[in-house]
């Protein structure tokens, strides 16, 4: 597919609903599977979604992603207060009483986080799963440096060209540090509905109404949390607020050289924590495969390089797939001599090796990168890769025990993984990662990297 074709604004097909008293239109791909809405954010459309619709639906899911009342071709309903339990409200009409789905997995940023919030504590039930990044969170801290919101209709550009160049503004703010901003042609084909005034007022109407959102401090809901590590609108509390926010929560991952708009920087990733790490019910055509944990670490050289290197290299593994990282953490060293600290992390993959071939492919690893096995025990090492879990498998032979006989004793291996899996059971001691890691946390000794 050409890069062309892949913007257009006829990629995908258009659904019209009217719903509440007004006409939503929306993309709609893969009909037949399970219902997935994605919810864009302020100053978004759903040609957001682009980068996400067509591998989501590939993947077995009906794939629903709407423009909000107000946005884009959606239109606004006369007297509207285009408030957030009005979207919220417009979304489950749309789906419960238009499309006939009794539920629905939800993946939102922005705007759209909050809305789906609503969606999930104002209507019980509903959404069966959350996939948040980037968004304001319960209580009066909500976790962000700023807010993105419309100017008011006195302030408003009053031109087309001016009022793209205002909703521009935003995406530059808010791009991936390090990284070349988002080039023409993608600004041109996200900021092309912004030329119309009514937006405008639709953003102001939503931004206003952000603090009456119907937010639980303690959301039942299970959720995947994600955030990009550049995003310059996120305070430095905001993982720990979405932590505390959800009581069954897998993350937040980190999602490396990525800003605010994770759906369009980050859209392979995301996509995958949708498929493999959110969404667990949705169809698998590996039906063979084995779900494994592997450890990562590292205190000699570029740390983080050696690490990148691993992690690549176990993508790029024949037989594996799906690979998804935790956060990093920062290490004191346990081995002997003046060390310098570890950096560690844990990776789940999805794999039709055997443990014995898998744990032959991360010795292989660990030899490309100049990993030396013949010194001693818990010396420097640039590399080190453990097989922690395959399955729910209890292995013991020669060179191969798993579960990873000192799992249970590591902080630094149970706090990532604790990240990916915390519900998940040791296969031997019958107790849940979040409950091993409370035992052996110690925050002065492995302390989560920003």
């Amino acid at each position: 597919m050409s890069r062309d074709t892949a913007l257009s604004p006829e990629r995908f097909r258009s659904l019209r609903a009217r719903v509440r008293g007004t006409e939503l239109v929306c993309l709609r791909e893969g009909p037949r599977g399970a219902p997935l809405l994605l919810i864009h954010g302020w100053p978004q459309t759903r040609r957001v979604w682009w980068r996400n619709a067509q591998p989501l639906a590939d993947a077995g899911f009906d794939v629903i992603a709407p423009d909000l009342r107000g946005f884009g071709e959606s239109a606004s309903a006369p007297g509207s207060d285009g408030s957030i339990a009005a979207h919220s409200s417009d979304l489950y009409a749309l789906l419960r009483d238009r499309l006939g789905l009794e539920r629905a997995s939800v993946v939102a940023g922005g705007l759209g986080g909050l809305i789906a919030q609503d969606l999930s504590a104002r209507f019980p039930g509903f959404v069966e799963r959350l996939v948040l990044f980037a968004c304001p969170l319960p209580g009066p801290r909500h976790g962000m440096r700023r807010e993105p919101c419309a100017l008011p209709p006195e302030k408003a550009p009053d031109s087309a060209r001016m009022r793209r160049s205002f909703a521009a503004s935003f995406y530059t703010a808010g791009r991936r540090a390090g990284r070349e901003p988002f080039s023409a042609e993608e600004l041109s084909f996200l900021l092309e509905p912004f030329g119309a005034g009514a937006w405008l007022r639709a953003g102001s109407l939503a931004c206003e109404s952000a603090g009456r959102a119907l937010l639980l401090e303690s959301n039942p809901t299970p959720c995947v949390l994600l955030r990009g590590d550049s995003d310059p609108w996120l305070a430095p509390d905001w993982d720990e607020l979405a932590t505390r926010a959800f009581e069954d929560a897998v993350g937040p991952l980190l999602l490396p050289a990525t800003g605010h708009f994770v759906q369009w920087e980050a859209a392979d990733a995301l996509n995958d924590a949708i498929v493999r790490a959110a969404l667990p019910a949705a169809p698998s055509d590996w039906p063979d495969a084995e779900t494994a944990y592997v450890a990562l670490g590292s205190n000699l050289g570029s740390r983080e390089r050696h690490l990148c290197a691993a992690v690549a290299a176990l993508r790029a593994s024949e037989g594996v797939r799906s690979v998804v990282v935790s956060p990093v953490y920062e290490t004191r060293p346990l081995g002997p001599g003046a060390q310098g600290p570890y950096l560690n992390a844990v990776a789940r993959l999805e794999t039709r090796q055997s443990p014995r071939a898998l744990l032959g492919r991360l010795l292989e690893i660990e030899r490309k990168e100049g990993r030396e096995r013949s010194g001693p025990h818990h010396a420097p090492r640039t590399l080190d890769l453990d097989l922690l879990l395959y399955g729910s498998r209890q292995i013991d032979e020669p060179g191969l025990e798993v579960p990873h006989p000192r799992l249970h004793e590591r902080s630094f291996v149970l706090e990532p993984l604790r990240d990916l899996a915390p519900r998940l059971i040791h296969p031997r001691l019958g107790e849940s990662i979040e409950a091993l890691a409370r035992r052996v946390r110690d925050p002065k000794a492995v302390r989560r990297r920003e």
